[in-house]
């Protein structure tokens, strides 16, 4: 295989580890994204600027709550209602209730784009399990008449199919950890699939919630990191082979073409040799450079891989350090 063929297919596989590490769910992102950064106070945040990717801890308020039905007094209510449909669940309804509100340290402050959480919401959910029938049965207010309707058609065509219904809330009680590109003083989601984290949890018990059920993920991820590992190669290996034919083409083209003549016999004893079967070398332009991008290839690549990992490190060491 030439080394033009090498050259582009490391090039493909590493295209392609690109884009297998911008796949997989909302959730799998925001587990990794606020792994990858350290919790800073709103007041560091401020100090950093905007356009970094922070996590940023403090308590949670707001200029006006709304009180729920035990008198809490809430910024933020999602209360979804999902129908079982074979083994996954659907959602028909998300009603959204919100107010502005920030997470603080007392003297500084930072807003939260409520409109971008997701599924990167993580709090202690309140869940009810039951059947379509007693879901009917509770005569719900649904934002959405096509919602009331398809449960009614339900409770008439398959009353035992499951039904579920999940409420999240955040309490200007509680004590926050957001995740978040940093803009206009305000924490909001960030570009290239970077989604808005928030949750009011220990940071390790959200993790462990972000991260459960997640071994597809894992799988995936462990396959992104082989194609770019063979992508590397293929390219130092691929790189090595071009330089090799083309130091090869520049010798050829040099030499002047002989007569032909008898080839000697190689003098019993003496230590050069073109044959490799008689304990010789292969000597020439081409056969040293091939020698020679044999041995460094590992080398190349191990500094390859040092070189990424190197600038990865980097890029998350300026996002997450504060600047006095």
């Amino acid at each position: 295989m030439s080394g033009a063929l090498l050259l582009a297919g490391g090039v493909l596989l590493i295209a392609l580890s690109i884009w297998s590490s911008r796949r997989g769910g909302t959730r799998t992102r925001a587990a990794r994204l606020m792994a990858g950064v350290a919790p800073v106070t709103p007041r560091e945040a401020l100090l950093v600027g905007d356009g970094h990717y922070l996590a940023v801890s403090g308590n949670i308020d707001a200029a006006e709550a709304f009180e729920d039905e035990s008198r809490r007094p809430l910024v933020y209510r999602r209360e979804r209602v999902l129908i079982a449909d074979g083994a996954t669940w659907r959602e028909i309804e998300r009603v959204v209730r919100s107010v502005p509100f920030v997470i603080s340290d007392g003297e500084h402050a930072l807003a939260i784009d409520a409109a971008q959480l997701g599924d990167g919401l993580v709090v202690i959910e309140r869940q009810w399990d039951g059947s379509v029938a007693e879901l009917a049965a509770a005569h719900r207010d649904y934002q959405n008449p096509e919602s009331a309707a398809l449960v009614a058609q339900l409770a008439t065509t398959a009353p035992t199919a499951g039904a579920r219904v999940i409420l999240e809330q955040i309490s200007t009680l509680d004590r926050g950890t957001a995740a978040g590109l940093l803009r206009g003083g305000a924490l909001t989601a960030g570009g290239a699939g970077q989604p808005l984290v928030l949750t009011t949890l220990d940071r390790r018990e959200a993790l462990r919630i972000l991260g459960s059920g997640q071994r597809a993920s894992l799988a995936a991820g462990l396959l992104t990191l082989l194609l770019l590992i063979a992508g590397l190669l293929l390219f130092v290996i691929g790189g090595a082979a071009l330089l090799s034919e083309a130091t090869s083409g520049a010798g050829a083209a040099l030499s002047p073409s002989p007569a032909p003549s008898p080839a000697p016999s190689p003098t019993v004893g003496s230590g050069e040799s073109g044959d490799a079967r008689n304990g010789g070398v292969a000597t020439g332009p081409g056969g040293l450079a091939g020698l020679i991008g044999a041995l460094a290839a590992p080398f190349a690549v191990g500094a390859l891989i040092a070189a990424v990992v190197s600038v990865v490190v980097r890029a998350r060491r300026r996002a997450t350090t504060i600047q006095r």
